[in-house]
């Protein structure tokens, strides 16, 4: 049996319908810019590691170093994540910086 789902964890987004134009993969945000995490496209095991790190549908994480791994800020934390996951991990681009700086 799979263990239940963590209800404050979504895999995507609810609510929100960002038009496809808008939704791009993670490993193509600029460094030093953020995106709202909208959906995660991976298998149950990558969901889960991610969910652990912090990144999660509705999270707001910042590019800090693009590369493999791409180093992200989520949190207040950085963590590495393999240009390969972050491909999966669909964001809609924040207006501004993660501070609210535009």
């Amino acid at each position: 049996m799979a263990p239940a789902k963590d209800p404050q964890l979504p895999i995507s987004t609810p609510g929100v319908s960002p038009s496809l134009e808008e939704v791009i993969p993670l490993d193509q945000v600029e460094a030093g810019h953020c995106g709202l995490v909208h959906e995660v496209r991976a298998g149950e095991t990558e969901i889960e590691q991610l969910q652990a790190m912090g990144v999660c549908a509705g999270r707001k994480v910042m590019l800090v170093k693009a590369g493999d791994p791409m180093i992200l800020k989520v949190l207040g934390s950085r963590i590495g994540v393999s240009a390969r996951l972050a491909s999966q991990v669909m964001v809609v681009r924040c207006s501004g910086d993660m501070f609210g700086q535009s």
